[in-house]
Order: structure tokens, then sequence, then C-alpha cells
């Protein structure tokens, strides 16, 4: 109402008096009140923008926010303004209207706030409203052509509306909008909540959130002074303070307050409609919001199905439930209609700011347990989804014309969201009139325990629900229990209140008494459940700890040891006293002490405990026990990295300073591990080492040591019973169905998880299952029984099925991967899972990994896992989606190994959520665990007739660089299971029983190597290394390479150094009775090795990863098969990991992985076979039944170079069939070879799984029709306008050893060119810029033919990482085209000497060329043998001759390329033109036209041969081209051209080269029967 009553205002401003007003309460806040001094409110709050388009206002018809309109008094803590705020406010809830009156009266000069009762006429009801006064010099012109959106009046102080119904039918109810502004249909909503509820009170700010900010860097919503959400001192923030607190004390579900915002969806993409939270803070969400009973009395389940109806709004369809909300809540929530459920939308932000002010306040008062939430944050989408979907626009849904703007305008939005105020109202209609009359129901399976600490037990049981839950209630005595027992509940441990808890630990009492306990629920009625069994905190089995060592005695004799010189810096303390209250033994300074035990005898099973506090920390502190000779010593705390020779320090630095903690030491089995004998324990070594008097004095104190071994958990004892049930026949195929029967003893235990593997690849979780079995395989079926109790003990059984007489058909195929992790760069915004699926990084190997074994197995080397508090010793961190679990299901990964470097990268919860969700899925795990128990544990799987056990273990503690606390498990330390040989062989023993194969899985080495390594956490690097060193992984510490950021820990590119403690640690695994040893971490594949017929896999490498290091590239799957007479094969399957994305390696690719991986193998006395044509290799079990067979090669001519003093020819491509083993030169003057290696393995730009060439540009891409070699080159184009050269690179730099030489090379051909070149650049690391760059002699110009280019490179010191680049230039004139093929750069061994003509290499290798030298002018003509020797069966030799082009004009060169399949030693081509040549991929010249029929005779094994010929079309340069099947160029296809057709077939006629092109009419360089088919097409 734009007409203001100026005399009322007059009289107001000059006294107060009580304001009586009447009409509609909804109209005076959002439209026209025409008994009001003034209305529409909400039009007059005042405005503000800090930055434009920050937040999100509506349309600007509907109200444009403008700078000065109205403005903002804000208040500062402790302000006395506040404090009478308060004073008013506790009147005004109390309906003292008379002396809020005059409060404000008091205060009007200032305030500028009255008091109103406004009755409202339309509701017959009476409202009482706290509202500030108007200032009319405040103007809002909003659209400026528009005079009927003006708004006149303001506020000075902006601190809000209040309203209170006095008649509230829900006085524990409050309505607040914050946000009045940009939440701009949040109030709309939230009056008509308030009304249809009949809520107590209401509030509203009167301002918006961007009107005073911080003004301190950009505007963010974080740094606003004008948001009472935010900003704590504030008016609207006393009121509710002042509300609430009352409210607690009234009613368990009282007060409840609901803070209504809104959101557009342009930000928030693809929400529901109506968002509901407990707040940020608060993911436990309960009621009104959820009910996690099946009583399901909550918001959403008091809403109707579908809330919005089919062509309620048009042509909208119906909007189901699960459309309409979203809610914050932390496991399932599910909308039951009474016949089926539904999962509703978990919301995962809009639940509030953590910092919300109204929020903490209210939680502040609450217990955060408690089934009733008091804060109710609700987000509203201010165009709902289906609005856009049925396209309706701004205009019609906000109701553009209707000024100024008020309610009129939201009918639409106020319409939609009725059904949410509904839900609301039936709600809290149901929580007043149905009183709650059933009891909880009783507490299963409650259990007790003791704690590791004296004064602790443990409780645990199975939760009840109940929608009112108030309490577990817990009675105990050390006598008989009785009704007189005492009883604590929520009132002594708040926790209580929490429905879902299933565990709690009671403090201070005595767990050496035998104590009894029993549990009941209780609920908010007054209900009481019936008490549950009485359980013992002694269990069966058990007996209390026996004391081993106290300080009760304060004479106790302390003795010295010889590093001790701390004076009396010790002593007996019986002010610090432990849990339990006993005296403890103090430490400070540099004390070693000892005190003499009686004598205990130990044996493996031994575990004894202390409990320690540390105040602050020395340089070692520490616990030893001795028999008086020999001792172990447990490193607990300390500065100092130690000696794992002296020391084990599992638990160092594992707690925080100023608490007491337990720690377990599994003395038996430790002694037996150091010393392989058992002693008795006389002696106890108390350590607080501080001999480094510039460092601060630690101290620590010690409890008692007791021995716990006697109340250790128990694991259960398991026999498994059988019946087979008649056989029966289904869909033609037999069927035997069998019972089985599990037997479970187990004294500590009540509760029991079944696992049942019945070897055909189900599963069950039942006690006694039934399960029918096909009879179409011939296998002998083992069943695995795993029984878990519920102190996390398990045991296992097994049976033999003979279900069959003959014997196995098919053998069990394991595929085995290396490491996975799908975090970091895949979860970016342009990561794959973001923009592609999980799913799109296993799609290419689909095939050749899950679909193409039985088992597949990985190193999961991250977590799956929301967590977010990190490790504090992990700089790098992995952790994945859980979501992502999908991938590891889709690419058919059953077993996973956590034993690695980051499996508590997020803690232990971050690991315990990756467990849970693997087991979730179905997918094994093995390797890590709350304790070492737990992590030693294996997993088993049987599957056609073989049952395999899967042992983890890493050695990746980061004990090496001192990095506490380390990642290993303890004996009461979450971890993974460390891997020692006392450990591995305890794991090996522990499946012998049960097993047929045992398979051990190491995450151990170092990072980066390229073979299995020695003693490299402890080693003197060589001279100048340091500075190439960026390895922690050593006691010499390591540089930080200034232009890398490090991708992962350990990184050593140059650590290769293979000795023997990798391989002896392996070998003994074998010894042990492993069957295989795959092992995980250098992120690099390394080779295999057979060692007493059993399969090493010193490093699979990475398989997922997003590393951006080349060397880490290459990977590969291991396939093995298991038979059931014991027997295991394998092979090696080739895999490139591009652009993060592994994908089948083939081709030459393919090839050269393999080869790499033979040639590291052969280092490790094992031999492969590789498999070119299948893109394979096979590992050589037995040397003795290894085939291997000879292939000569001969090297007729060489090109030569001459040097100063000596000739060097061209690199010679050698044999790609095995490896080069021999060399005879009966050339006297050539005296010196050498053999290299191709760096670049994709250089030859073939689609065979890499793409690492940097092509990002429009001008420089892979073509398909000009190539030398292959079907594809790297084409460039530049014009004599573009604004410079180009450069196609490598994506990432690759490692180059600088102590050796190389010779870059490549093939090249260029029209219109202009300083054309191959570059190799140098640096000293991989984000370094260039120090040295080395280009070809002499750069192209103009126009060249396929050509190959080489360049030898003498050592080049000081770099570290190479780069090739292929550039051109600027052409003067017109367009330049260019193409590259063939490009890399071999790395050359040192030079060897020929003697007495022959030379022997050793093999297998991967060397790829040879190069010779010469001491003096050489014949090109030379008489070279070379012989190749190959291991396993050949296959035929076929010839394949390819050209490059099969037309070529003459004269000029025509180019030939192989690719013959099988083991080929030798290549002769014959063109037809009585020229031949003997090498691979001949150029030959041509001087006539012709048609050349052009034949390649390849030499395999024992003289084997093969021939095949190709065809192509020599040309003259003045040459007409006829029209295609018109033979006789006649410009018809007549009965003449195919009479020339039939003729040339029958070999009547010859053909011009003309002709013949006009008659090919398929392009297949050769003319047949379909060609004249083609041509007799045409004419008809």
């Amino acid at each position: 109402m734009k007409c203001i009553l100026f005399y009322l205002f007059a009289l107001n401003i000059l006294c107060s008096e009580i304001v009586y007003e009447s009409g509609s309460l909804s109209d005076f806040f959002s439209s026209e009140s025409p008994n009001s001094t003034y209305d529409n409110w909400i039009s007059h709050v005042t405005e503000g923008i800090a930055i434009e388009d920050y937040n999100d206002y509506g349309p600007d018809w509907l109200d444009i926010q403008t700078n000065g309109f109205g403005s903002y008094r804000r208040l500062n803590e402790n302000s006395g303004t506040l404090a009478y705020w308060e004073i008013i406010f506790q009147h005004f809830i109390n309906h003292d209207i008379t002396v809020v009156d005059s409060l404000l009266g008091d205060s009007l000069s200032s305030f500028f706030y009255e008091i109103v009762v406004f009755e409202d006429s339309t509701l017959n009801n009476v409202f009482h409203m706290l509202r500030e006064q108007l200032d009319t010099s405040f103007i809002d012109i909003n659209q400026p052509d528009n005079d009927q959106d003006d708004i006149i009046g303001g506020f000075r102080n902006g601190w809000g509306l209040f309203i209170i119904n006095p008649n509230a039918n829900y006085e524990q109810v409050l309505i607040q909008v914050p946000h009045p502004c940009d939440d701009f249909i949040a109030p709309y909503v939230a009056m008509d909540l308030f009304l249809e509820i009949e809520a107590f009170g209401f509030m509203i700010h009167g301002a918006g959130r961007e009107v005073e900010w911080t003004q301190v860097g950009d505007y963010a919503n974080s740094k606003s002074l004008s948001d009472p959400s935010r900003y704590q001192h504030t008016v609207f923030q006393k009121f509710q303070e002042t509300l609430t607190p009352p409210l607690f004390d009234v009613n368990p579900h009282w007060p409840i307050v609901f803070a209504i915002h809104s959101f557009d969806n342009q930000s928030h993409i693809d929400r529901k409609s109506v968002i509901i939270a407990g707040g940020a803070n608060n993911s436990f969400t309960t009621k009104p919001i959820r009910d996690i009973t099946e009583d399901h009395n909550d918001i959403i389940n008091f809403t109707i199905e579908f809330p919005i109806a089919a062509y309620q709004f048009g042509n909208n369809p119906d909007v189901h439930i699960t459309d309409y909300y979203e809610a914050s809540y932390d496991d399932n929530f599910f909308y039951n209609n009474g016949i089926e459920e539904f999962l509703i939308v978990k919301a995962n932000d809009l639940i509030g700011p953590v910092s919300g002010v109204q929020m903490i306040d209210l939680q502040n008062q609450s217990n955060p347990w408690s089934v009733y939430e008091p804060w109710i944050q609700v987000e509203l989408d201010e165009k709902p989804m289906m609005f856009d979907q049925i396209e309706m626009s701004n205009e019609s849904l906000y109701q553009q014309g209707i000024y100024p703007t008020g309610i009129d305008n939201f009918i639409l939005i106020r319409e939609y969201y009725q059904p949410f105020i509904e839900g609301v109202k039936n709600y809290l209609i149901n929580w007043n009139n149905n009183d709650d009359i059933t009891a909880p129901d009783s507490v299963e399976l409650f259990w007790s325990s003791n704690s590791e600490n004296v004064n602790e037990i443990n409780f645990s049981w199975i939760p009840t629900y109940d929608t009112n839950f108030k309490s577990y209630e817990i009675q105990l005595d050390n006598q008989i229990i009785s009704n007189e027992s005492i009883i604590i509940n929520s009132s002594d441990y708040p926790i209580l209140q929490y429905m879902r808890k299933n565990e709690h630990i009671i403090s201070n009492i005595d767990n050496t008494d035998i104590w009894s306990f029993r549990i009941r629920a209780v609920d908010h009625f007054d209900n009481t459940g019936p008490w549950s069994n009485i359980t013992s905190n002694l269990l069966p089995g058990h007996s209390p700890p026996d004391t081993v060592l106290d300080f009760l005695n304060l004479e106790l004799n302390i003795n010295s040891l010889e590093q001790d010189d701390a004076g009396n810096n010790y002593g007996i303390d019986t002010t610090v006293l432990m849990p339990g209250n006993s005296p403890t033994l103090y430490l400070y300074g540099n004390n070693w002490k000892s005190i003499n035990i009686d004598s205990l005898a130990i044996d493996s099973s031994t575990v004894l405990q202390v409990f320690c506090k540390i105040d602050s920390i020395s340089e070692i502190q520490g616990i030893g026990f001795s028999d008086g000779i020999k001792s172990i010593k447990y490193a607990l705390s300390g500065t100092e990295n130690l000696d794992i020779e002296d020391w084990i320090t599992v638990y160092q630095g594992q707690n925080t300073t100023g608490g007491w903690f337990p720690y377990n030491f599994p003395i038996g089995n430790d002694w037996i591990a150091w010393y392989d004998s058992l002693s008795n324990i006389n002696q106890v070594y108390f350590i607080n080492d501080n001999d480094d008097t510039t460092n601060q004095k630690g101290n620590i104190y010690f409890s008692m040591i007791r021995d716990i071994t006697s109340d250790l958990n128990i694991a259960p004892t398991i026999e498994i019973e059988y019946t087979i049930n008649n056989a029966s026949r289904m869909h033609q195929r037999q069927i035997a169905s069998i019972s089985f029967n599990s037997m479970v003893n187990d004294t500590d235990s009540y509760t029991f998880n079944y696992h049942w593997d019945f070897g055909d690849g189900n599963y069950s979780t039942s006690p006694d299952p039934e399960h029918e079995y096909s009879m179409l395989y011939n296998y002998n079926y083992t069943v695995i029984l795993m029984v878990e109790d519920e102190t996390g003990m398990r045991s296992y059984a097994s049976i033999d099925l003979d279900l069959n007489e003959e014997n196995p058909s098919t053998p069990l195929s394991i595929n085995f991967v290396g490491d996975i992790m799908l975090g970091r760069r895949y979860e970016s915004n342009d990561g794959i899972i973001v923009n592609q699926g999980v799913e799109a990084i296993f799609q290419p190997t689909l095939n050749i990994l899950g679909f193409a074994a039985d088992l597949t197995i990985a190193n999961l080397e991250t977590v799956l896992t929301d967590h977010d508090e990190t490790h504090p010793t992990k700089s790098i961190v992995f952790k994945s989606n859980p979501q992502n679990v999908y991938g590891l299901t889709y690419a058919g990964i059953d077993i996973v190994s956590l034993a690695n470097n980051h499996i508590m990268d997020f803690n232990q919860d971050g690991m315990i959520q990756t467990q849970s969700i693997l087991n979730e899925h179905g997918i094994l795990h093995s390797g890590s665990g709350l304790n070492s128990y737990e992590a030693y544990l294996p997993a088993i799987k049987t599957l056609k007739g073989n049952t395999i056990a899967f042992l983890s273990s890493s050695d990746r503690t980061g004990q090496y660089n001192n990095y506490q606390p380390y990642l290993n498990a303890g004996e009461n330390k979450p971890g993974f299971a460390y891997l020692t040989p006392y450990y591995l062989k305890e794991q090996i023993e522990s499946v012998k029983n049960i097993a047929d194969f045992t398979i051990i899985e190491m995450h151990a080495g170092s990072e980066y190597s390229l073979s299995p390594g020695s003693d490299y956490d402890s080693y003197e690097p060589p001279d100048g290394f340091e500075s190439l060193r960026i390895n922690p992984a050593s006691e010499d510490g390591f540089i930080v390479e200034p232009f890398l950021e490090p991708e992962d820990e350990d990184y050593s590119w140059r650590l290769d150094r293979p000795q023997m403690w990798d391989r002896a640690l392996r070998h003994f695994a074998i010894d042990q009775g492993a069957d295989a040893v795959i092992v995980h971490h250098p992120h690099i594949i390394q080779g295999v090795e057979v060692y007493n017929g059993k399969l090493i896999a010193h490093s699979l490498g990475n398989f997922i990863f997003d590393l951006n290091y080349p060397e880490t590239f290459p990977s590969m799957i291991l396939n093995s098969k298991v038979y059931q007479d014991s027997i295991l094969t394998y092979s090696i399957t080739p895999v490139y990991i591009d652009n993060y994305i592994p994908r089948p390696a083939t081709g030459e690719l393919g090839t050269y992985i393999l080869k790499y991986i033979a040639n590291k193998s052969k280092e490790l006395d094992t031999y492969v076979s590789i498999s070119r044509d299948i893109n394979k290799a096979f590992i050589i079990l037995d040397t003795l039944e290894m085939n291997y067979q000879l292939l000569n090669h001969s090297i007729d001519e060489l090109e030569w170079d001459q040097k100063e003093n000596y000739f060097i020819s061209k690199p010679v491509l050698l044999p790609e069939s095995g490896s080069i083993s021999k060399i005879t030169v009966e050339n006297p003057y050539i005296s010196h070879f050498r053999l290299g290696r191709e760096l670049i393995w994709m250089g030859n730009f073939e689609n065979e799984g890499s793409s690492l060439w940097n092509l990002n540009s429009d001008n420089e891409f892979l073509q398909d029709s000009i190539f030398r070699r292959g079907k594809i080159s790297v084409s460039h184009i530049r014009n004599n306008n573009s604004p410079s050269n180009i450069i196609t690179n490598l994506e990432n730099k690759f490692p180059f050893k600088n102590h050796l030489k190389h010779t870059l090379h490549g093939n090249i051909k260029t029209q219109n060119a202009q300083n054309v070149d191959l570059q190799l650049r140098l640096s000293e690391s991989r984000n370094a810029e260039t120090l040295i760059t080395i280009s070809l002699d002499q750069s192209m110009n103009g126009f060249h033919d396929w050509k190959k280019y080489w360049k030898n490179i003498e050592i080049q010191e000081s770099v570290n990482f190479f780069d090739v680049v292929m550039n051109t230039g600027i052409p003067d004139t017109g367009i330049s085209k260019v193409w590259f093929d063939d490009v890399g750069l071999i790395q050359w061994d040192t030079l060897q000497i020929i003697s007495d003509n022959v030379s022997i290499v050793n093999n297998p290798n991967d060397y790829n060329y040879i190069q010779f030298f010469s001491s003096s002018t050489p014949n090109n003509y030379v008489n070279i043998e070379t012989q190749n020797k190959f291991f396993g069966e050949a296959t035929n030799i076929e010839s394949i001759p390819k050209t490059v082009n099969r037309v070529i004009q003459v004269p000029g060169y025509g180019h030939f390329f192989d690719e013959s399949k099988g083991a080929i030693g030798n290549w002769s081509w014959d063109f037809n033109d009585n020229l031949t040549s003997n090498n691979r991929h001949p150029s030959h010249y041509f001087s006539s036209p012709g048609i050349y029929s052009i034949t390649l005779t390849i030499t395999g094994f024992n003289g084997a041969i093969d021939s095949n010929e190709i065809t192509i079309i020599a040309l003259s340069e003045n040459s007409e081209e006829l029209q295609v099947g018109d033979l006789n160029n006649d410009n018809e296809i007549n009965v003449l051209d195919l009479t020339y057709c039939s003729s040339y077939i029958l070999g009547l006629i010859t053909l011009s080269p003309e002709q013949f092109l006009a008659a090919d009419i398929d392009s297949n360089n050769q003319i047949d029967i379909y060609d004249l088919y083609y041509i007799f097409s045409l004419y008809n």
C-alpha cells in the first residue's frame, strides 16, 4: 500500500503506544492491508548488493535490490541494546504487552519499534507483533519505468519482525526466515506454514545479507555482517535465545524450529523441491525429519505419495514423493506407502552453514543423540524442476504484472509447497493426539567384556528401535543382580540416548572383579522394555589378567642401565595415577631403568600390556623385556629414527601426549621372531632416552604391567556336516541338492557371522544353508565355511564334495593386475569419473581382464571413503568416492589387497569404510585391520575344485622416513599386515590345512625401481647421487626437486639397485609353502622369476593410476591357470595406461612391453617366451623342458658415417622374434658394435594403445592416408600467414640416462616445407626448462619424399629427462605439409669388441638396434650374420608385403614395409626390375612406367620360406587418368571394356598402367573376377 498514514506516523514518533490493527496478517506481511499503519512488510526490508549476481534475488521485476534502500544497524558483542531486547522478548513471549509497550517507549528514539495487537478477521485470531516503524525518506524505485512497483519507506535498524500467536496450537514451534531478500520465496511459504499449523512464533530478519560485510577481499556469504545466521550479535538471534530455552523443559519434543530458505536451480542443478536437514553438523537426522523406526512417523511420511497431481499446473505430470523431497541422513531413509518403500534422495549440501548461529545455539541446548530434532533446516527450490519440464516461464510462475510485488505473485509457488506444509501439520497432529503406550522391545544379544583399561568394561548389543526412544538403561552388580541393583542411563552417559548405539564403555569400575549386567530400553512416555539376558565381564574360558609388575611398593629396587645418565629424574609417583588408581613409574631426562621381576615363562601366545602417559616427547620413549641375556625393546614415542634391527617400532608415535593409552605386546611371537626360541622374562626396561642435551627433555609415566593372555578373545571351533539329497534333472541338467549344517563352539561369544563359499561361485550367510549343484561340469567341489564371532575372531572349515567321477574339465583361470587408484585426477572436475563414469576406466580391458578369468585380483591403492581427516604423516593421500566400487565390480575384480601404504590415508575410519563397502559388494580383501590379528587374516576363495588362500602384507610402514605414527598394525593398533619373515611364515602356516594353493601378495620394494632391490632403507649412495636423489626412502634423507610436485611417496626414478633383500624374502615365502608371490608398490613393471618351480612377479606395475611418469605407463596382466592336479601355468598380457586409462597394448607396443619383461626376467634367471602373433608371453616354469630355436639374420649392406678417426654405421633394426644372441662378422675392419633399445615405444603412431604425443592444435594431427609404415603418421600444416612454427612433442618427459649415448631418428616427408627438424630436448627435471636442444644435422626445406634421418648423440651430462620434438616452420609462400613416422630415440649400451669375428650376447634381451664401427674405410657391402634365440614353439611364417602407395610417379621412389607374421630372420624383396633388397622396410627407385609385381620372400627357422607379392603401378609424369572401367578410353563402359578385363584375367593380353588402374575397381592392386563384376555393373 503506497498511501502511508503520515498523521499516524507523526503520532508514533512523538510517543509510543500499543497499536491495534485488524485485517489479514498475511496481507499486512505481503500485500495490501488498509487498516494497518503500513502494509506489505516484506517489501520494506533493507536491501543491499555487495557483488552483482553473487546471490539470486529472482527476476528483476519482482524486486530489484538497491543499495541505500533502508539501513541496518549492526550491534556488537556485549551490547546493552541486546540485553535490553532480551528483557523486551521475555515479556513479549509471556504476553505482557503493556510492559513491552513501556520498554519500547523508553527506547523509541533509537529502536523505532512498536508493539502491535493484530486482530486477524480472516482467521478469527489475535497476534502480537513487534515491528519497526518506517522511515519515509527511503524510497525504492525498483523498475524506473514502472511507478506501480515503487516502495516508500524503509527501516532504520532492519532488525526484523517478530510475531507471537497467544492462541497457538503448537506452542513448541517457531518459524524463522533469516534471508528475506535472496531466499525470495521463503518469506511467503514461511508465513503460510506459520498460519496453517498455528505455530507459536514467527521471526524474519529485516535486512538482506549483502547489506553489510567485512569488506575484506571478495564478497562471500560467510563474510556477511548482516546475516543473522552467520553473525551472532543480532536481535534476531536474541529472540530465539529468549524463546526456546524454557521450552526444552516442557516436553522432550520441544522446541521445534523451522528455518526456511530457498535456492535457485541454476546454481544447484537437478535438486529435489524440498530439502530438509538437521543442519550441516548433524548427519544423524531424527524426528520430525526422519523416523528411523518402522513406524515412519516423520514429515516426509506424513506427506501424500504424489504431492503434485497431474495437470495441477497445466500439462504437468504428477510428482512422486521421491522427486519432491531430499533429506540429509546417515544411512537409508524410506518413504513407506503401506505397500512398498521408496528411497529418499540423500542431500549432501544445502543443509545449512557449518557455523549457523541459530542452529548451533539450539543444538547446544539439546542432546545430539535424541530421537527428537529441535532444528529443521528447510531449503525450497525457487523454481521446481517440474515447472522447467513443462516450460513455464518465470513471468507466468511469478505472475509478472502484479505490483507492488507481494503474496499474489507467489500463488503458484505457495500452492506447490502446500503438501510440505500439510506434511508438517499432519506430523504435529499425530504427535499431539496419539499417545505412545507401547513399550520398547527387549534388547537382544547383550554382551560384556573387559577393556584393556583396568577401570573400564565394554558392552555390545543389538539395538532396539522405538519411535519415542529415550535411553538404554544398564543395571549392574558385583553380587547377584536384583531390582535394587544400580542402574545407569542417559543421565550418566548422554550417548545412551542414541537409539542405534550397539556398544558402550562404562568407566570407573574395577574390571578385575566379576560383575553382572543386564540392559533394557525406555521411551519418553515412561514405557519400559523388558530386561535382557544377564551377562558377565569375565566370560567362560577367560580369567583375570595376571600382574607382572606394579609400583605399589614405593621402595621398589630400580636399577640404571649403561645408557642412563639422568641422576634422580625418576621415581614412583602416587599423584599421577594410571587408570585404576595405581601408582606409576615416572621418568624424565636421559633415563634407562631396569626392574627385576619374578621369572615369567612365555609361550607363543603371551601378550603383555602396559598403560603409558607421555607428557612431552624425548628422543626415545619405550619399554623392553629381557631374560638377562637377550632382550626386545618396543618404541612407544620419540623423535629418533630407530634401527628396526634393535627396536620394534609399531607403536612409535601412535598416541598423543597428555593421556593414558594401552599398549599390547605379543612378546611370545616377537621373541620367537627375533630369537627363534622362547625364554623366561626376568627384567623390564623403562626408557626415556634424551642423551642429546640440545633437545627438550621428555617425560613418561608407566603403569603396572599385566599378562592379559588369559583374557584374550577365543576363536570359534567349527565343523561341517552335510546331507546329499535326491538328485534331480532340470532343463537337461543334473542337479544335486545338498543340505549343510554348521556346528560352532565358542566359549566367549554369542553371535556369529557365517560365510559359506560353495565352490561354484555361489555364497550363503545362513548358518545351515541348502545349495543345488549343477553336475554339468566335472569338478570336485570344495566347500569353505568361515565363521566370525562378535570379537572379530575367525575360524575356517572345509569339506570336499566328490559329485563327479570324471576328471576336471577346465582349469581355474586367475588374472592378477597391479595398483588401482581411483581418486585424485580421476575425480577432478574434468576427470574421467566425473565426466564419463568409473566404468569408462575399465571398459577397454574388460575382454582381457574380468571377462577372461574366473578370478581377478588387484592391489587397491586407495580408500573408498567420504571421510576427510587425513593421517598425520601423509602428505600425499589417495581416496575415492565410495560409489567407485562399482568400477571394481564392473571390471570383474573379485579380490583386492589392502596391505599398502595408502590404506591408512584417512585413518581408521577410512579403512573401515573401505572394508565395509568391499564386503557389501562381495569383493574379498586381505591385509588390513583394526589390529594385527585382523590384518593378517587371509582371503579364501574356492572355485572349480580349487581352494586358494590370498595373504597380503607390506613393509612400507613409513619407518624408514621416521613418519610417525607408522602404518603397520599392532596388537591393539589399526593398520596393514606388516611384512616380516616370521609373520609371513605364520600367515602361510595358518592356511596350510585348508588351501590347495597359497598366493602371497606383497606391497614392498622401492618405488620406481626397475628391479627387485635390497637394503634400500639404509645405504650409502654413490658420489654425486644426492643431487639426483629425490627418494625419502633412505636414512640419507632426500632432496625435494624444485620443479616437481610429487605424485606419490618415495619417488626415486634412479633408485635401481638389484641386490638381494627383496628376492631373499620372496624366496623365503616360496620355501615356506607359498605357491606364488605377487608384488605391488614400485609402480613400474619388473621381471618375473621362477624359483623352485614357483612364480614370483616382482612388480605388476600400475594398472589404474593417474601418475604422469611415462615409465609407469607400461603395465601387464598376469594370467594364471590352476588345475586340480596342483599345476599352475602363467602367461602375460601387455597393457598400456593411456591418459590414465589402461588399454590393451597391441602390435609393436605390446611386443616392446613383453620383450622388456622378458629381459628383466632373464636378469632373474627366468625365461619368457613371446608370441607376437597373439600378443602374449608365456613364462617357462621348467627350464629342463624349455625349447629354443635359432633364427639367422644376414646383414649384407650398411650405410656409414665418417667420424674423425673411425666410421660408424647407421643403426640396423634387429628382427623382432626372439632376441639377439650371437654376432658373426667376416669383415676384418669392423671391430666394435653396440646394441640399443628404443625408448619411445609408441613412436610409430599406430593405434596400439598409446597416444602419448601432444597433438594440441588443428594443424597437427594423425593422418591415415599418408605414412611411411603401418597406417598412421603425424601431419603438420603451416602456411605463410601462420603465427608461429608448429611442434609436436611428448606429453610427458622420459627419464634420460646421461652416462649413455643415444641416437635420434625418424622418417620425414615434406611438401613446400621450411625449417623442418627433429629435436631432442634435455632438462634437469620433468618440469624444468630445457637445458640442451639437439637437432638433426640439417633442417629440411622444400619438397622431399620419405627418408630416414639419424642423429648420433654423445653423452650429455647434468640432464635427467628428455623430450622429442617434431618441428615445422612457416613457409615463405603457400601451404606447407610435413609428415613424420617412426620417430624414436635409441639408448645405446656401451661399446663392445668383436673378438675372433664372433660375439655372444646374453639373452633374452630387449635390444632393438645394432650399430657397427670400422677402423678404416669400409665397403657398403658387408658380411655380417646375427643370430636370435627364440624360446618356445614357433608358429608358421606368412609373408605380408605392404606398400605406402599403390600408385607412384616415375622416375621416383616406391616405399615398402613388412607386416609378415611368425618368427622371421631374413627378408628379400624382388622389385621386378632385376633389383632386390634385403632391408625389412626398403625404398626403391623406379625409372620406368609399368605394372610391377613386387615379391617379398621371408625366411624363418630351419630355412623355412614363404613368399607373397603385391602390385604397384608406376605412371609417367604426363600420364592421363582413365575413367573407372573405361579400359579402351572411349568415354563409355561397354562390352569392349569387359573383353579387355576378362582377357587380362585369362592372361591373354597385358594392360598399360593406366588401363590397370581403370580395371582395378576395388583398388586391391589386382584384377580379378570381382573387378569384372563391377565393370559389368557399370555397363548395365
